[in-house]
């Protein structure tokens, strides 16, 4: 990854990212990462300068949005262990208590967690101490919640608007809610879970469409548009989905 030091004060500081499966010049922003560009292996990089000057104004706009989202989720006290799990998609709301437990030589136990799927509860027993660790194990639990849900609901989707895909994998984006590739392998992100029922329908749908156009062309919407008619008001809602996922997850 190059820094991009010897640059005009004027110019947004960046990073290069080289990717071979790109075949064109793309900006990423991030609160963990900044501006990136990725560029395919053989670009000529001194024309981005030019690109990062003509996309000026989207930086600007958007990496005012990246500022007011940090704020927002530093606000929810994002360090601390959650009480609850509300998964939206499914109707569950997931209580959750935590438990420091020793051995009969008292030691303390390792980190496990049981769940209740009756009343929907969640006991963490072990070193509930080591925060980060509590956490790691919720995140397993949600990744194991969302491959026995997600995966089944994109394939009832699939058959229904008959349009089939070769794998799906659940992965932890930190900005994408999916993506499917040029092999029509699918990536969900779990934190689809925790988004309205008919959101997650949408973006289970908008990936299937890209097994037909790799691209947002109007041919691309008119095949979204023929399943969704509402998905312009449901795709702009994804822009502010980031404010119901739980903080501590947003910043992980």
């Amino acid at each position: 990854m190059i820094n991009s030091k010897d640059l005009p004060t004027e110019t947004p500081p960046y990073t290069v990212k080289v990717s071979d499966r790109a075949k064109s010049v793309r900006l990423a922003l991030s609160i963990e990462n900044g501006l990136e560009v990725v560029v395919p292996s053989n670009y000529d990089r001194r024309k981005i300068p030019e690109i990062i000057q003509q996309k000026r104004n989207w930086i600007m706009r958007n990496q005012s949005k990246l500022h007011d989202r940090e704020t927002f989720l530093q606000s929810q006290s994002p360090h601390d262990l959650p009480k609850s799990l509300n998964l939206r998609s499914l109707n569950e709301e997931w209580q959750i208590e935590y438990h420091q437990t020793v051995t009969k030589f008292g030691t303390i136990t390792i980190q496990e967690i049981a769940e209740n799927p009756a009343h929907l509860h969640l006991s963490v027993s072990g070193d509930i101490t080591n925060i980060e660790s509590c956490k790691g194990l919720l995140k397993q639990w949600l990744m194991r919640k969302a491959e026995n849900n997600l995966v089944k609901w994109l394939r009832k989707i699939s058959i229904h608007t008959n349009l089939p895909y070769r794998t799906i994998t659940i992965r932890s984006q930190k900005t994408l809610w999916g993506s499917c590739s040029g092999d029509c392998n699918i990536s969900l992100n779990y934190k689809l879970l925790f988004l309205e029922l008919k959101v997650v329908e949408y973006v289970l749908i908008h990936e299937l469409c890209h097994t037909i156009h790799m691209n947002h062309s109007d041919k691309f919407w008119k095949l979204v548009n023929s399943f969704e008619p509402n998905y312009k008001t449901l795709d702009k809602s994804l822009n502010q989905a980031w404010q119901i996922i739980p903080a501590w997850l947003n910043l992980s």
